[in-house]
């Protein structure tokens, strides 16, 4: 599959379930990242703003503001992110990932040019489970992340 049909497929899965049981999984990811020990000695963390059929990520933002530095970022060509400190723990969305850590976003290059500036940081992408799979198709510029949580 190429990533076009790919991320057809994805979606595809995605409206199969429904409004709870995203919610659900989404909760559950919620929690094992919260618990995750990068997240709990992270100074820094940097949350992106959910879109629709992501990981819904709005409810970690007050937890995490609590004793973390948050910075969230949005998926928009214009906005200029933040460049965070080099020890900051990036949460990162996808379409699909796997195993190597390779992802596939929405298809814009956006978090890919993000990323690129930020080899220092640890990277965890979270995605539902049906968006693990076996091999993401890559292209030169993509940026990996360091594991996924889902």
């Amino acid at each position: 599959m190429n990533k076009e049909e790919l991320r057809k497929y994805i979606f595809e899965q995605t409206k199969g379930h429904s409004t709870q049981e995203l919610e659900d999984a989404s909760r559950t990811i919620c929690e094992k990242l919260m618990e995750h020990e990068k997240i709990k000695k992270a100074e820094t963390i940097v949350l992106f703003w959910s879109m629709k059929n992501e990981v819904k990520t709005h409810d970690l933002i007050p937890r995490l503001v609590r004793d973390k530095n948050v910075i969230i970022i949005t998926q928009s060509a214009d906005t200029k992110p933040v460049v965070p400190p080099s020890d900051a723990v990036i949460i990162v969305p996808g379409i699909a990932f796997d195993n190597r850590g390779y992802r596939l976003g929405r298809g814009k290059g956006y978090y890919d040019r993000y990323l690129s500036k930020l080899e220092e940081n640890y990277k965890i992408g979270i995605c539902f489970p049906w968006q693990m799979i076996e091999k993401v198709p890559t292209d030169s510029h993509d940026v990996c992340v360091n594991e996924v949580i889902c």
